[in-house]
This record gives structure tokens, sequence and C-alpha cells, in this order.
């Protein structure tokens, strides 16, 4: 079993991003140094430039893309950016380089979509404790399991927040607030291009600072500047719960059914499917073709089915079955990137985590969730 340290990061914001740079140091200098050597940067860099050329060319591209509209429209999250590159004592460079790997795993000039994601979640009129739970695999890159953290802000302006992001950012990937507003967060993917850089995971970090529950956050996310493409469950201590899908430049509310919803990573409303990669996607690489178009649609919604075999009837559901749920390995009991916890050569499932509003309480854990079991942290 690992064992998870929450960390308390408090202040102004740039007070927070030294202590999370300090907290963080000695991981950040490690993926420093890794980063050259993961595969996708890799099949990235042209053949025949060297490596530091190509590292100094990609950090000045993520500095010109993402700098200016991080600072316009994210002001107090790049205070904590420039915070974590002081805290850290690294290059501020570095830290926007991070940035721009939050959301997308890429492959030559192309991009590769991972099948990566499943959460679970219930109104009170569905759990047999009558309170809203949500719940999340969260799937991506195996090299990136290193870099979790789960942490505690409280900042001198907004709401204080807890949950889970990776090392580098300051914005949360699944978090929630003192007033019980929480996120998760599953990628989609889309043939958009973004009119904005400012990573989708400021927008929630910004969201949860400024919302108190789900209608706020609604309004706000569907209204922000960023790049990602998203499902986005939101759930509050009142219980409601509504899926937001967002890609770079629209976004479409879904309602539960039967008092529960369930995200993989595509779309279910007819005004966002128009925007998602299509099934039958053509790219030239050989490798793009495993990854994207059939393989994404085929993992996602072999996910979806299952959730839906599993905590489909009239029973209430409790918190075992909710675990249960996230440990499935599928009918035939045969883990790989078609099962919710997912087991892969290139990616798995790097942790879970499961947020209760009411009691403003949510659990962790790092790794497969068959493996390893959870860690509980509350507000104080």
């Amino acid at each position: 079993m690992s064992i998870i340290k929450l960390e308390t990061f408090s202040g102004t914001h740039y007070e927070i991003g030294v202590q999370q740079g300090k907290a963080v140091r000695e991981l950040l200098h490690q993926a420093l140094e890794q980063i050259p050597n993961f595969v996708e940067v890799k099949s990235m860099k042209p053949r025949l430039l060297p490596m530091s050329l190509f590292m100094s060319l990609a950090k000045s591209r993520a500095n010109k893309q993402l700098k200016n509209d991080i600072f316009q429209y994210y002001p107090k999250q790049a205070e904590r950016l420039k915070g974590i590159a002081e805290g850290a004592e690294i290059d501020l460079s570095w830290v926007f380089f991070t940035q721009s790997m939050e959301l997308l795993v890429t492959f030559g000039s192309s991009i590769i979509r991972v099948p990566a994601c499943t959460s679970l979640g219930f109104n009170p009129q569905r759990t047999t404790t009558k309170e809203t739970i949500i719940a999340k695999n969260f799937d991506y890159p195996n090299h990136f399991s290193p870099y979790h953290l789960t942490c505690l802000t409280k900042p001198m302006e907004g709401y204080p927040t807890l949950g889970c992001k990776m090392s580098p950012l300051p914005g949360m990937i699944d978090g929630m607030n003192e007033c019980g507003l929480a996120v998760t967060y599953n990628l989609a993917f889309t043939t958009e291009e973004p009119r904005c850089f400012a990573p989708l995971s400021l927008a929630l970090q910004e969201m949860l600072e400024t919302c108190k529950n789900t209608e706020e956050a609604v309004k706000f996310i569907t209204n922000a500047k960023h790049a990602g493409n998203a499902l986005l469950m939101l759930a509050d201590a009142e219980g409601d719960i509504k899926t937001v899908e967002i890609s770079h430049n629209h976004a479409a509310t879904r309602e539960p059914i039967e008092n529960q919803i369930i995200n993989t990573n595509h779309y279910h409303t007819p005004e966002m499917q128009k925007y998602e990669i299509p099934h039958n996607a053509v790219f030239s690489e050989k490798a793009l073709k495993e990854w994207v178009g059939k393989r994404f649609h085929e993992s996602s919604e072999e996910r979806l089915k299952r959730a839906q075999n599993l905590l489909g009837g009239s029973d209430r559901i409790d918190g075992d079955k909710i675990i249960t749920t996230l440990r499935d390995h599928g009918k035939d009991n045969n883990p790989s990137n078609l099962t919710i916890c997912q087991h892969g050569e290139y990616s798995s499932t790097l942790r879970s985590v499961i947020f209760y509003p009411a009691r403003k309480t949510i659990k962790v854990l790092y790794g497969n969730p068959c493996k390893n079991e959870f860690s509980e942290f509350s507000f104080p």
C-alpha cells in the first residue's frame, strides 16, 4: 500500500506556489531529467535535430503559446506558476513547458489520444447514505506515475481547495472546495484548434476558488477561456450533479439519468459530438492508428457499457460497490486498456479518487485500485 502525504499550502497565490515548488522540488528536477527520455518527446523530435536544441525550441514555443494567455486570463494562477518556479529553483520557461504537457501526449507532428479515465457520479437518491458521491480512475501514460500531488491549498483570495494534480501544475485535475463543490476531469478528443492556450486545469482551479455550487460552476466553466477538451463531472453538497462536455471553444451540459452519471472519454450530447474525433479517423503514422479513431472510441465505449452494467438496477449504491466498480477488470477478469481498472504497457490507472461533497471529504489512492487501498482526507 502506498502512503499518501497530504501537502498543505497557504497564503497569496505566489506564496502557495513557492511552497508547492519547495515540496515537489526533487520531483520536478527528476522530471526535467526524464522528459527528454519520454517516448512522446523523442517521437516529436526531428531525427537530425540534437535533443538539447529541440528542448530549447520546445520550451520557447510553449512560452510563446501559453504565457500571455495565462497571465491575461488567470493572473492569480500565473503568480502561483511563478512561485512554483521560485520554490523548485527551476527556470520559469521549464514550468510553462510542463503546463503544455497537461492535456495531450504527442507523437511526431500529430497527437496520440490515450484511452483515459472513468468517472462515476451519484445523486443522494441513488446512494445508501443519501449523499452525493463522485469517483474517478485517472488513466495516463505510466511514466507520469511518480508525479502525483495531493494537496490542501488555502489562498488569501478564494475558497480553500483539496484534491489531486500533477506536481508541476498549479491547477487541480480532480478537486473539491470547502463549500463541497467537486469536479473530475476526463479527457475528450476533438478536431478543434484552441483559440486560447491557458490549460483547462487553471480554469478548474479558478472555478473551485470562485464558485460555491454546481450552478455557479457550470456558468463559470462554460464561459472560461482555456485550451482543453473534457468531460467534467460537477457535484455539490446539496446534491446537484451535472456533466459539462467541453471542447476548446464549445460546451454543453448533461443531466443525470436515473440519478447517476457515468463519464468515460466520448461525448453524449449532439451539440458536442459534431466536434469529436471520428471513429474512422485516418492518420499517416502507423502508431497513431492504434490509439486514435477506432481505438479511442472502443475503449471509451467498452468502459461505459461495463460501468452501466455494473451499476444498473434499482438498488442503492454504497461505498463498496463504487470501489468494486473502480477495480473492475471486465466480465472475463482480463485487465487491459479496455477495462475500468486499466493495465497497459503504455498507460494504466495511475490514481483513484472518491469525493463526498456533503462531508467535505476525499479518498485517494495511487496506482491501480485493484492493488491499493484508499487514504482519507478532509478539510480541517
